[in-house]
């Protein structure tokens, strides 16, 4: 069996509805479907992905199905990795909604660079680009953000770096700590033409509180390539500076947006602002005593979660 250009990896676990909508908008896709496949990676799902493998099939999409037990979108995504049987990888997430020339524009910057290692899209919320006061989500418009939502890099060098950090274990960072692997070997290109519509979340204090955790991993980027998330913020104190960041200048940036919404929408200022508040204050107390004194080196060193394999044919 031929291998096709193009494996494109969903990690997924209970958004079924949201995963047949990406798989309608992967089938409409300009790029011929004998030459992409599709990996949903099942993170565990308690309710049933029939339906949406079922639409996917209906589609004709070539279409797999991998699962494991509740390990974060990390490990469902190396999971997809390994089985992925094009040389170029494909990432997207089960909520979002890849334009018709995704793959297409993708696939152009890697045959027209062959030097590239990856390749990231654009990723926007809604047309204009500017998220609800209370709305939130990714968004890449101009480059150097690595979103896991809107990328692609060669299968070689997704096995070079050692695939995902698992110990990451949230949806957060863990694709900029790959980037960081990846850059470290070959250049990860920017393509505005391949293009993501990631719709904007509700911003609520539950997500807040939840968001708290994953300072611990941009403190490790810190540790590990000098730099906090993304390269445009170089760190010499890494514990210092989340703990300042996630209890004042996080928090300051929300105060700063309810101003700016205030004549237009008071009300959603005001919960904006309030929000702000319930940020600092669980900074505070859950971010700040473990950045400042909790132990991290253990988690510095950076394993390879990805073993040397061949593909089908025997090449890698």
């Amino acid at each position: 069996m031929t291998a096709p250009d193009i494996t494109v990896i969903i990690p997924t676990r209970n958004r079924c509805a949201d995963l047949q909508r990406c798989l309608t908008a992967l089938a409409a896709q300009d790029f011929p479907r004998d030459r992409f496949e599709v990996i949903i990676c099942d993170d565990g799902s308690s309710e049933s992905l029939t339906p949406a493998l079922e639409t996917g099939r209906q589609f004709q999409l070539q279409l797999r199905l991998a699962q494991q037990s509740p390990k974060g979108p990390a490990a469902a995504r190396n999971l997809g990795i390994r089985h992925a049987r094009a040389a170029i990888v494909a990432m997207t997430d089960s909520d979002t909604l890849p334009e018709r020339t995704w793959l297409s524009r993708l696939y152009e910057m890697f045959q027209q660079h062959p030097e590239a290692a990856g390749v990231e899209g654009r990723v926007y919320a809604n047309n204009d680009g500017e998220f609800d006061p209370l709305g939130e989500g990714p968004s890449n418009q101009t480059g150097g953000v690595y979103l896991t939502c809107n990328c692609a890099y060669r299968r070689a060098a997704l096995f070079a770096a050692g695939g995902f950090d698992e110990t990451f274990p949230y949806p957060a960072y863990e694709d900029t700590e790959l980037a960081a692997r990846i850059s470290q070997a070959g250049k990860i290109l920017w393509q505005p033409e391949a293009v993501v519509l990631h719709p904007q979340r509700p911003l609520t204090w539950r997500t807040v509180l939840k968001k708290l955790r994953h300072w611990e991993y941009v403190m490790l980027m810190g540790y590990r390539y000098g730099y906090l998330a993304w390269r445009q913020y170089p760190v010499k104190y890494p514990r210092v500076r989340v703990a300042a960041l996630s209890v004042i200048a996080l928090p300051l940036a929300k105060f700063k947006l309810a101003a700016h919404w205030l004549g237009r929408n008071p009300v959603a200022a005001a919960k904006l602002a309030f929000l702000g508040v319930v940020e600092s204050a669980g900074a505070l107390v859950l971010v700040a005593p473990k950045s400042l004194f909790g132990k991290h080196q253990h988690k510095i060193p950076r394993r390879s979660y990805l073993e040397p394999d061949t593909l089908p044919g025997g090449t890698r």
